[in-house]
């Protein structure tokens, strides 16, 4: 009988061994989300892809130095399918300092200046004010540069001067086309023949949407 008993016990024992190494245990499930890791925003690379791909830049074009090219180049625009662009006009003034040798009495007196100059090789031209003689020497955008020149002439023991000048650019007309453009589309827009020597295709922000 003892035998027999301890046959029966045994073979519980190995079918509870057998069972407990069958059945996984409950923390060895699906493993938890990190922390950090937010499952609900996450996405393909593929999908990621179409979004980050879209272009951002919408053009200006310009400018355009008269009426005329201005009304070419909307037209060129509107045949292939770009939305109506925005004008945009604008003139400036700009500024010029000429620094001038003189006044002379005389041609001899311009002449021997002008030998001077030569010596030290600076170019000049012969000009007039009235019944006035110059020699014209240089012409500079900034009053300090022509101010710096003028001492160098001076020193060289001709008298001088400066005379400011104004003269208006434009009007000068430029489109801003709203529509996203392609660099496919933006190469097909550059190769265009737009009537203006001056006209240049410049990326900028597109407008935000209202």
């Amino acid at each position: 009988m003892k035998v027999l008993f301890f046959l029966f016990v045994a073979a519980n024992v190995a079918l509870y061994v057998w069972a407990t190494q069958a059945t996984p245990k409950a923390e060895s499930g699906l493993p938890q989300p990190r922390v950090g890791h937010n499952l609900s925003r996450m996405t393909l690379d593929s999908e990621q892809f179409g979004e980050a791909s879209k272009p951002t830049n919408c053009l200006r074009i310009g400018p355009f130095s008269t009426q005329q090219t201005l009304v070419d180049g909307r037209r060129m625009l509107v045949n292939r399918g770009y939305g109506l662009a925005q004008q945009r006009t604008t003139a400036r003034e700009v500024h010029s300092h000429q620094v001038l040798a003189g006044p002379f009495l005389s041609d001899i007196a311009r002449d021997n200046a002008r030998i001077k100059l030569e010596d030290s090789d600076i170019p000049s031209e012969n000009i007039a004010r009235g019944d006035q003689k110059f020699l014209f020497l240089r012409e500079f955008a900034a009053e300090e540069q022509a101010s710096n020149y003028q001492t160098e002439i001076n020193a060289l023991g001709l008298e001088t001067m400066i005379e400011k000048h104004i003269r208006s650019l434009g009007p000068l007309h430029w489109l801003d086309v709203p529509d996203v453009v392609t660099e496919e589309r933006r190469q097909q827009l550059k190769a265009l023949q737009w009537g203006d020597a001056m006209t240049r295709l410049t990326p900028i922000p597109c407008p935000a949407a209202t």
